[in-house]
């Protein structure tokens, strides 16, 4: 058992798909710590205030993602070494004119006639641009390890920018000095940080841009303007609830509908994580002709995702009070989190496939589908929050509007995806609960063996990587 153990922990330790949740439980896991700490440092309407700021910036970076990760991926996964450094000087075109157009409506934004130093909006003018600029080396290095399934260093990137925001934020707390300010402070340094640490080891590939090409820009921008839409829409989806509690019920509220929201992150770590693996296989499926692959690669991973969210659902939905208050402190006790929580959780069964199935449709070249659920999605959602908020002015009533806005996207997604590829929910849920008894048989087995077998091949766990 000694003996066997450890080449059994190293075959699952190394797995991609492993690698690819560590890196997010690691990177959630000290996101949710250093949102403990910023609740317990900061007044309510403070916390309200960073998170308008923080979800503002990740909108914008929503912009240069949207235009160039699904692309690139698509395109880098698997090609020649040449065609490799052509694609990634290609994208950091791409990504350096994308950045710089939005420093410059940053400076443009400065000096219209609404700003002003005490305005809510007085802190994101200030740092917006030079926080886009700051992330731009660790974005693209993280694009191209993700293309080369390097998710080892993935890790550390996000260990590294997580850790320096975290500590910083520590300090803050430990020495009474917090403020708004150092917390920008903090998140800029963890930035550039990283992005220092990339660009020293080379894994962000700046001596790719000698072998751009003008087509290959061409080619990315062609396929990113589908997906640029449908990933900026679904930022904007989530960002439509933010913005309609920061200006409509105020930053407090914004503050205790985010507690809510943070923990929510339990679901979106394991989606991340195996969304991370599957494409860059769904691809190379895709562009070797074989579509029953891209289908079963699907209802393996939205079906297993689906059966292991159950437990995680019920449990939390059962004792999220308890979550809240770890999270945020006693003083969001008897606030409205837990019960925003519970009702967040209950729509989170239905994430797994709609996921995917947003994924594959960008996969087998249908990014104007997805681009056309997306705003359908953000359609019914900006139309169930002006509704619910003139009829319940409070922040259950957003939470609400969220159910008609999900089974719209879940329902129009798959309908449009089963004219491309062979596809039912029955499958789709069979196959998950197939492949989750499989993977525990497995584990077990591994576990429970007295000797190894000689000359036996070890294994590893089904993942989206690995070829049934």
């Amino acid at each position: 058992m000694r003996r066997l153990l450890p080449s059994k922990l190293y075959s699952y330790l190394g797995n991609n798909h492993f690698l690819s949740l560590a890196s997010n439980v690691a990177v959630s896991g000290l996101g949710i710590v250093s949102v403990a700490l910023l609740y317990r440092a900061l007044p309510i309407k403070e916390v309200g205030m960073w998170i308008f700021f923080i979800s503002t910036i990740g909108l914008a970076d929503a912009f240069r993602t949207g235009f160039l990760t699904t692309a690139f991926i698509r395109a880098c996964s698997g090609a020649t070494p040449a065609r490799s450094a052509e694609v990634i000087g290609s994208a950091w075109v791409l990504a350096l004119l994308i950045t710089g157009a939005m420093m410059l409506l940053n400076l443009v934004a400065a000096f219209l006639p609404f700003y002003h130093p005490t305005n809510e909006t007085a802190l994101l003018v200030r740092w917006f641009g030079v926080t886009l600029l700051a992330t731009l080396p660790y974005y693209v290095a993280s694009n191209v390890l993700q293309s080369e399934m390097r998710f080892d260093k993935i890790l550390y990137i996000r260990l590294l920018s997580q850790g320096i925001f975290v500590l910083g934020v520590a300090i803050m707390l430990i020495t009474h000095t917090g403020s708004l300010e150092y917390v920008v402070y903090c998140n800029l340094a963890a930035s550039v940080g990283t992005s220092l640490m990339t660009l020293a080891l080379g894994w962000a590939r700046v001596g790719c841009l000698r072998a751009r090409s003008s087509e290959c820009i061409r080619e990315l921008a062609h396929f990113g303007k589908y997906s640029f839409g449908s990933y900026v829409g679904t930022n904007l989806l989530g960002m439509s609830d933010t913005y309609f509690i920061n200006f409509m019920l105020g930053p407090a509220s914004l503050a205790v509908y985010s507690l809510a929201g943070r923990f929510g992150e339990i679901i979106n770590i394991p989606l991340r994580s195996f969304m991370a693996t599957a494409i860059p296989t769904l691809s190379a499926a895709y562009n070797q002709n074989r579509l029953d692959e891209v289908a079963r690669l699907l209802r393996k991973n939205a079906g297993l995702l689906t059966w292991a969210f159950v437990p995680i659902i019920l449990g939390t939905i059962l004792l999220a009070d308890i979550p809240i208050a770890l999270i945020g402190g006693n003083k969001y006790r008897g606030t409205e989190a837990a019960n925003l929580l519970r009702i967040t959780m209950s729509l989170a069964i239905l994430f797994p496939i709609d996921r995917f199935v947003g994924v594959t449709l960008d996969v087998v070249n249908q990014p104007r589908i997805n681009l056309l659920k997306v705003f359908l999605m953000l359609g019914v959602n900006i139309v169930g929050n002006t509704v619910v908020l003139l009829l319940f002015p409070n922040i259950y009533g957003i939470t609400l509007a969220s159910f008609p806005t999900a089974i719209v996207g879940f329902v129009y997604g798959y309908l449009q995806l089963r004219r491309f590829l062979p596809l039912s929910l029955r499958a789709i849920m069979f196959t998950g609960f197939q492949e989750a008894k499989l993977f525990l048989e497995r584990v077990l087995s591994d576990l429970t063996k007295a000797q190894p077998v000689p000359n036996a091949t070890v294994e590893p766990p089904a993942t989206p990587s690995s070829k049934a």
